[in-house]
């Protein structure tokens, strides 16, 4: 099992789906993705999963290597239990997430909705879209809609998930009753 990453840059005037991310997962209750992790640095497993988890992964991975110097800590014992796909897939969810915030952010655009492309073990896929209440380019709003999306899929027994964000200009700020800007001006699209 792979976690496969495909990534594409926002245009600034299409409001075509801007960002294109592919996440592999498994079926819940695995204990895959940690393996397929081996070998990838601490700090980007940090940067990805946060410290904590990031941590954990890394953790587990020497752990399983020196298992020649069993040591009966409690650090060697929480990093030798394995670490579900779930858990794995939700934080490169979360940081699928943050990513595409960030890029909307700079890009000075609005998500209006997520679009998720599930594709099953048995080749059928599914698409699944979730509006945003409003627009905007917060990680968190983006997360939300994203977990909601997957939710509505018909199994989460899938084998690759498509991460499509919707865009849209960034309205331009509203001018100050004094003539004076409060804060530096968008780029608007008029």
């Amino acid at each position: 099992m792979q976690a496969c990453c495909e990534n594409t840059a926002l245009p600034l005037l299409e409001s075509t789906p801007a960002w294109t991310i592919r996440v592999a997962r498994p079926a819940a209750d695995r204990h895959e993705l940690a393996q397929e992790l081996r070998g990838v640095p601490k700090a980007a497993l940090r940067q990805v999963f946060g410290k904590a988890l990031g941590t954990r992964l890394w953790q587990h991975h020497r752990a399983t290597r020196s298992t020649i110097a069993k040591r009966a800590t409690a650090a060697a014992v929480l990093a030798s239990t394995p670490i579900p796909d779930a858990e794995i897939s939700s934080g490169i969810l979360h940081y699928l997430c943050a990513e595409a915030a960030a890029r909307l952010r700079d890009r000075q655009r609005l998500a209006k909705s997520i679009v998720l492309t599930v594709q099953y073990s048995d080749g059928e896929s599914e698409t699944v879209q979730e509006p945003l209440l409003q627009a905007e380019n917060d990680a968190g709003a983006l997360e939300a809609a994203a977990r909601l999306a997957l939710r509505n899929t018909r199994s989460n027994t899938f084998v690759s998930l498509k991460l499509d964000v919707t865009a849209m200009p960034a309205p331009c700020p509203p001018a100050a009753a004094d003539g004076v800007e409060t804060h530096p001006p968008l780029a608007c699209v008029a």
